[in-house]
């Protein structure tokens, strides 16, 4: 989903036929759609399975940090220009 390969809205096979496909057990790929789900990369609908979810927003983890790192440039006396900044320089 990251790299583009599925689209928005796009289905996914249902958990068993993904199992199969990748040699795990069926509840290992139901937990990832959960785990997806949460992280609103997936949208589920009764009777039509997983599909990536039409607004995809950016991973609970990264949000979190960009959150303790703009709290931490903040405390430090950083401005939102200084903490682009730093950011571009490091990337």
């Amino acid at each position: 989903m990251a790299s583009g390969e599925l689209a928005l809205g796009e289905q996914l096979p249902p958990a068993a036929e993904l199992a199969k496909a990748l040699s795990v057990d069926r509840n290992t790929v139901l937990a990832a759609y959960r785990q997806l789900r949460e992280d609103g990369v997936l949208e589920f609908r009764r009777g039509r399975g997983a599909r990536v979810a039409s607004a995809v927003t950016e991973p609970a983890p990264v949000t979190e940090a960009a959150q303790l790192l703009v709290a931490v440039a903040r405390r430090h006396g950083l401005g939102r220009h200084d903490l682009l900044r730093l950011i571009e320089k490091l990337t």
